[in-house]
């Protein structure tokens, strides 16, 4: 009887007992991520707090000290493509994130051990890289030290660091997908002419007419019919004779879909094509006419 309650009050203190990694901590670890064009930018970091600090600038952290924007294991960033950040060319990786927040300008510098404690400061000759970037402030404090990407466009996007008073914007542009597919030189005149498109709508066929032209080297499909005239671009896989749907405005692309456009071909040369829809469903089908 003994030896069970012994065993029972041994149990319970350990079941009681806080597992190592569920503790909270002070700084809680965040990560923020934004796909642009197929590149993928990953941002992570632990996240301080100003705790009722009125200012952490030029106090915690200092201007002669090197500091990664965060705290514990140091700031990270990963593109899995490279990329240019403030003009400078940053090949795919994962790096570690450093500052040196002097007044008027911080210095961003990028190391390639992405695996470095807060204190573990490199030197700045160890840096892969360095930007001089004026730091911007704001008359509202952020608490929580914070990552976000408040503007995305085509071609890149803008990546911002805010903490206490202090904004941090850095411009990320990307590789364009439509400018490695061009350098691949495809071969486009098997797709080229004019096509009958069909689709269904709540149980109605709508018909549409589809021209197929090589436009500087990218195949698009000028469509006209029931849904009015508008242009897509049909961006190539490295799957043979499968593509991509993008939609266009203005001579841009807009919008790209994930679902695939397969052609069908006989003797060389497309014969039809299918737009695929959610699952498996066909969402168009092209015949050729001419």
């Amino acid at each position: 009887m003994f030896k069970a309650a012994a065993v029972f009050a041994v149990g319970l203190t350990l079941s009681s007992l806080p597992i190592a990694s569920a503790q909270i901590r002070a700084s809680e670890r965040g990560s923020v991520s934004q796909t642009v064009d197929g590149t993928i930018i990953t941002v992570d970091y632990a996240r301080p707090q100003l705790r009722g600090r009125d200012s952490v600038f030029g106090k915690v952290v200092r201007a002669t000290h090197t500091w990664t924007p965060g705290a514990n294991w140091a700031t990270t960033i990963e593109v899995n493509r490279p990329v240019q950040l403030n003009g400078r060319e940053v090949p795919a990786g994962k790096y570690s994130v450093w500052i040196m927040a002097a007044p008027g300008e911080w210095t961003i510098n990028l190391h390639q051990n992405p695996r470095l404690f807060h204190t573990q400061h490199p030197k700045a000759e160890e840096m892969f890289l360095a930007l001089k970037v004026p730091p911007q402030w704001s008359e509202e404090p952020v608490e929580v030290l914070t990552f976000d990407f408040p503007r995305v466009a085509r071609d890149g996007a803008t990546l911002r660091m805010r903490w206490s008073t202090a904004v941090l914007p850095l411009e990320i542009a990307v590789q364009s997908s439509r400018a490695a597919v061009a350098s691949r030189g495809l071969e486009l005149a098997p797709y080229l002419g004019s096509y009958t498109v069909t689709t269904e709508v709540e149980g109605k066929t709508i018909e549409m007419k589809a021209e197929l032209i090589d436009s500087n080297g990218s195949l698009r499909a000028v469509m006209d019919g029931a849904w009015g005239s508008f242009t897509m671009e049909f961006i190539p896989t490295d799957k043979p004779h499968q593509f991509v749907p993008a939609f266009m405005e203005g001579g841009k692309v807009v919008d790209v879909e994930e679902t695939p456009v397969i052609f069908e071909l006989e003797a060389g040369r497309a014969t039809g094509f299918i737009v695929m829809g959610i699952g498996q469903d066909v969402w168009m089908r092209g015949k050729r006419k001419s």
